[in-house]
């Protein structure tokens, strides 16, 4: 195909692609983050519904010296997904291409969203394993930068394929994934609300007592909200109601945490209530993408970072003393809750943050209620910097500081993977601001796509 749309003339080639264009006067010929706070107007804003299209699009790029950037529905809490040149929106490269019950697979195209592959598994009685997506791929079909259209997967093209499945957009332009699946099942989720001191004493014991554990941590009431999840014959059994979860849960605290922005001690006593209205151990059961799947609820700052296992107990101590200090500062931080707590297993994925390694995953918010804008940077800051202290590394499609000479180190396979876009992507087609920060380490600040660049 390639050959064929290289020899197309220019002016043709603009009016192959007008269809799939979207106008400059349209709101969606601009691009924000799902929780604004990135926000970016391409140069050309492009919908293809075809491979094809996909092909002119990268065509164009080429002839043009563009970069070209895909993006779903926006919901990298970074700059990941912007681009001042071309962005192509996957938005119509939503299909289901092929389900196999008897293998245990499902190909899909790129664009299409989780909500809607788990209601076309639930059709065929079929589910995602987890979560974690690139651990359950099996194969891969891009675009490459000059038009070639290759398949990869462990077998054939592996580096291309490791490189790829936690790539950063930024190897080719994805077409199609092949996930393993499984027959559907139900999880039995058992929350409870334990001292955060037991919880780190005990953590070993929590972490494995479960086939999926994550906490909710509120650090102005020394509590953590603990989750585990088994899987289950019993019948559906939704947990929550609208009074609690809706009203009261949602409603009334965005409404206090908008006043907590002119009075920010209220965010301590928001906290504390927050973490009262879930105090209750609660039983649910539900289809396994419902109780995977959690509601992040406003738009928010967000940042994670995941640090070797083994590392979690100290390090979690000295975020706690950190906050402490800051609480008994009548000046200091009043951060908003809870902080989350995930585990993840060790795979080989080149840019994997767990990479190599058994990983808990720490993430913090700062929520932007009525999408209203709330400082965040100082305990950013602050966050970062302990778990930089404890080997951490930073959750690609969340804003982070890093650049490639801490990377490096991280990483090990980092080399690798920049050897492998140096092949397929000689000219940095597909090098938005984002990867030439912090995999190029090229001088691109971090606020390019904020409102406000100080």
């Amino acid at each position: 195909m390639s050959s064929v749309v290289s020899t197309i003339p220019l002016q043709n080639l603009y009016g192959l692609l007008q269809p799939v264009t979207i106008p400059p006067h349209s709101p969606r010929a601009k691009f924000s983050n799902w929780g604004q706070t990135f926000h970016c107007t391409p140069l050309a804003v492009f919908e293809p519904e075809t491979e094809l299209q996909c092909s002119l699009i990268l065509e164009l790029a080429r002839r043009e010296g563009k970069v070209v950037r895909a993006v779903g529905v926006g919901h990298s809490p970074s700059d990941l997904a912007c681009t001042n040149e071309f962005m192509l929106r996957t938005t119509k490269l939503n299909r289901v291409l092929e389900v196999n019950t008897e293998k245990r697979y499902v190909v899909a195209q790129a664009g299409i969203t989780l909500h809607d592959l788990h209601a076309e598994l639930a059709k065929h009685n079929l589910a995602m394993m987890n979560v974690v997506m690139s651990t359950h791929a099996i194969a891969l079909t891009l675009l490459l930068a000059d038009g070639s259209r290759v398949s990869c997967s462990r077998n054939e093209r592996p580096d291309l394929f490791i490189a790829s499945i936690c790539g950063l957009g930024c190897t080719g332009l994805i077409l199609s994934i092949q996930l393993e699946v499984e027959p559907a099942f139900r999880l039995k989720e058992v929350q409870e609300s334990l001292p955060f001191e037991d919880v780190i004493e005990n953590l070993d014991e929590l972490a494995y007592s479960a086939e999926h554990v994550r906490f909710w941590w509120f650090p102005t009431a020394d509590i953590v909200r603990a989750s585990y999840s088994d899987r289950t014959q019993e019948p559906k059994k939704p947990a929550g109601n609208w009074w609690w979860h809706t009203l009261m849960g949602y409603h009334a605290i965005q409404l206090l945490l908008f006043i907590g922005r002119f009075l920010p001690p209220l965010n301590t006593w928001v906290a504390n209530f927050a973490c009262w209205l879930v105090s209750n151990k609660s039983v649910g059961i539900d289809d396994s993408h419902v109780i995977f799947n959690v509601d992040c609820r406003y738009p928010q700052h967000t940042t994670e970072w995941a640090i070797p296992y083994r590392n979690s107990q100290a390090c979690l101590r000295e975020l706690q003393a950190w906050l402490e200090q800051e609480r008994l500062d009548p000046h200091g931080l009043r951060p908003h809750f809870p902080i989350e707590l995930r585990f993840s297993a060790a795979d080989d994925i080149w840019l994997s943050p767990s990479n190599g390694q058994r990983t808990c995953w720490i993430g913090i918010v700062q929520y932007k209620p009525y999408g209203f804008n709330v400082p965040y940077r100082k305990l950013f800051d602050g966050f970062e910097r302990i778990m930089t202290r404890h080997q951490g590394r930073p959750h690609w499609a969340k804003a982070h500081q890093l650049r490639p000479n801490t990377l490096r180190k991280l990483y090990p396979r980092f080399g690798d993977f920049v050897q492998v876009l140096q092949e397929v992507d000689p000219r940095g087609m597909f090098r938005n601001e984002y990867v030439q920060r912090h995999i190029l380490g090229r001088p691109v600040g971090g606020r390019v796509f904020k409102t406000r660049q100080t």
